[in-house]
């Protein structure tokens, strides 16, 4: 009886991350300190968002993923909330709209143009109120949790 690990080799093992060069990274973006227990960036295939440290209500700037390099103090944002952003995702199925939920129990839908921002965007898609627990974007389906009641909405 020959002797075998009890777990499996990764193919992975060799593998080792590179650093990004200057030129393909983001400067000069004041993340936010709000954030615990949540991410506070979400990126998909088109566009990087994160939340920012700003005062008077929650932002967060998206910057499509083709802009590299230092990123201007006055580049616009999306801000709308009464209270600090505490998580942003992606819709999966559709890359220009994001999901937002702040202290103030709202969450907001918003819509990015294709090109990015231009100027701030205030003007969300939909608002929903009342809402503290956490949140799940489907197809055009947005799950709302909080402690056993679990709350939908189409877009």
């Amino acid at each position: 009886m020959s002797w075998r690990p009890t777990y499996r080799n990764s193919k992975f093992r060799n593998v080792y991350g590179k650093v990004a060069n200057r030129e393909h990274c983001f400067e000069g973006i004041p993340i936010t300190k709000n954030v615990h227990d949540n991410h506070f960036c979400a990126v998909n295939a088109k566009f990087l968002a994160i939340v920012t440290e700003s005062a008077g209500g929650g932002s967060f700037v998206v910057i499509p993923v083709t802009q590299f390099g230092r990123i201007d103090p006055h580049y616009p944002k999306v801000c709308g909330h009464q209270g600090n952003v505490l998580d942003i995702k992606w819709n999966p199925f559709h890359e220009n709209i994001i999901a937002s939920c702040s202290e103030d129990s709202s969450v907001r839908i918003w819509e990015i143009p294709d090109g990015g921002l231009r100027r701030n965007l205030t003007e969300s898609v939909l608002e929903l109120y009342g809402h503290s627990r956490g949140h799940r974007m489907q197809n055009s389906l947005l799950l709302l949790f909080e402690h056993k009641c679990v709350y939908t909405s189409t877009l």
